[in-house]
């Protein structure tokens, strides 16, 4: 079975970029849950190689693809940054896992979200400009 079929059929992934993400390598900078959370979204995307600080994140790296490569070392963790304005502690670390994650893989795919700012605002009304 390809676990990555289905990003194959998308336009903005396809063979190419899934072979990109195949070989691309990320460190995940994030302590606590947020690392685990951004661990776990490059392992199902399908990331070659993950650096992580913290053992725990690489298990759960590894429960999502076994045959994904996690190296854990120092990475120089840093507290999660760019999380959305959110109340709950859990779901800032979620957004602030998912964002890191997610812009790994657009920069290794080559795709840009179309307005950014734009998107934020959105989804968090009460983040200032």
């Amino acid at each position: 079975m390809d676990r990555h079929r289905r990003q194959r059929l998308l336009a903005e992934v396809g063979s190419a970029g899934q072979a990109r993400l195949a070989s691309a390598h990320a460190e995940v900078r994030l302590g606590g849950f947020a690392g685990e959370i951004a661990a776990r979204y490059l392992a199902g995307a399908g990331l070659g190689r993950i650096m992580v600080a913290d053992a725990a994140h690489a298990r759960y790296a590894r429960d999502i693809d076994p045959n994904v490569h996690v190296e854990v070392g120092s990475t120089g963790t840093s507290r999660a940054v760019d999380a959305f304005d959110l109340r709950d502690e859990a779901a800032r670390d979620l957004a602030a896992g998912a964002r890191a994650a997610l812009r790994v893989i657009r920069i290794v795919l080559g795709v840009h979200a179309s307005d950014p700012a734009r998107s934020e605002s959105e989804h968090c009304p009460d983040k200032g400009p």
